[in-house]
């Protein structure tokens, strides 16, 4: 044996010589034994201790990890609604500039000597009308009545027409992309009642 080797064997686990003693040799080896066994519970302790560290921290980081997706999610479809949906209450002042221009347009209909005027009014309505189409404003167009799309301001009882047709659109309805902006004012046909 080198002396080198002898050097390393003669240490214990703390770095420090080993004491040997000449008349107890099985008595130091059991010793030495007994230390050995509680630097290895000792360690096998740390380990444990070290593998529930790095258990919580990866559970930990899997839930971080969890909710960073769901924020980003959020986040994403917020800003997609805010694209939609962002010009909403602009959109619905407009809608009233719309219906003035509608009630301008039908009162000089009967005018005399309008005629020019008349032609440059239509001409920016229909501008308007395609400005907001352009940002997903859309004219509501219903035949029968939907409660999620109209809202009935009259009835007129008649039985020459199916129940719940419309008759008249008091004020039209409007639509930004798929949700309703300004629901459509409409009288609507109800059945006859008989009197007996």
């Amino acid at each position: 044996m080198t002396e080198e080797r002898k050097n390393v064997e003669n240490l214990n686990p703390e770095g420090e010589e080993k004491k040997v003693s000449p008349e107890g040799g099985k008595s130091d080896e059991l010793r030495e034994l007994e230390e050995l066994k509680k630097y290895v519970s000792t360690l096998e302790e740390k380990v444990k201790k070290l593998e529930n560290l790095a258990k919580v921290s990866n559970e930990r980081y899997i839930s971080l990890q969890r909710e960073l997706e769901f924020v980003r999610d959020r986040h994403r479809r917020e800003l997609e609604e805010k694209t939609l949906y962002g010009i909403e209450k602009f959109a619905k002042d407009l809608l009233e500039v719309v219906d003035n221009f509608e009630r301008a347009l039908k009162h000089m209909e009967g005018m005399e000597g309008c005629g020019e005027a008349l032609k440059g009014v239509e001409m920016i309505y229909s501008q308007l009308k395609r400005v907001l189409e352009k940002h997903g404003v859309v004219q509501i167009e219903v035949e029968k009545f939907d409660h999620s799309l109209c809202e009935a301001v009259g009835t007129v009882p008649t039985d020459e027409v199916e129940e719940n047709t419309i008759l008249e659109v008091v004020q039209k309805g409007y639509k930004l992309h798929d949700r309703v902006l300004r629901p459509a004012k409409v009288i609507v046909a109800v059945p006859k009642e008989e009197v007996t």
